[in-house]
């Protein structure tokens, strides 16, 4: 018996030390992004101080005078696009009722097609396995084999009953 106790306490001894090394590993992972964060604004300080040397006309770096060059088409662009935006934003709806305006024309609407009347016998029973209907060459402007249903150009199902045609 005292080596199952044994076995059950090494086993005990190596969840602790699992359990404590998960607890390391996650304590060193939230201090590389603390100093990833930190690193992060530093970085951006620093770009911001070399943007003010350069807005100031005092920086001399070929290499930190081309990166800041683009980043000043950028923040020209960017003027831009917000100027854009405060224009749409100042908008009005146009007056209704200025008389030289035209009222826009009606547009017409298609008109579905008819509902088949309620017959008095009841539909017959849905099978569980469909059958394809053959498809059957259709022309433009044409209408359902199945249903008759009138069918626009270049359809490949009927709208109403859904049997499949083909476009000619």
């Amino acid at each position: 018996m005292p080596s199952f106790l044994d076995k059950l306490k090494s086993g005990a001894d190596k969840a602790a030390f699992e359990a404590d090394r998960l607890v390391r590993v996650n304590q060193a992972q939230a201090a590389v992004r603390s100093a990833q964060r930190d690193l992060e604004a530093e970085t951006g300080a620093l770009g911001r101080e070399v943007l003010a040397l350069y807005d100031a006309g005092t920086l001399t770096q070929p290499e930190l005078l081309a990166m800041c060059a683009k980043i000043g088409g950028l923040r020209q662009q960017v003027a831009a696009l917000e100027a854009e935006v405060e224009r749409v934003r100042q908008e009005k709806a146009p007056d209704p009722s200025a008389a030289d305006v035209e009222p826009a024309a009606e547009v017409p609407r298609p008109v579905p097609p008819p509902v088949p009347a309620a017959t008095t016998q009841p539909p017959p029973p849905i099978s569980r396995t469909v059958a394809a209907a053959p498809s059957a060459p259709v022309p433009q402007g044409g209408t359902c084999p199945n249903c008759g249903s009138p069918l626009r150009a270049g359809v490949r199902f009927c709208p109403e009953c859904g049997t499949r045609v083909e476009d000619v």
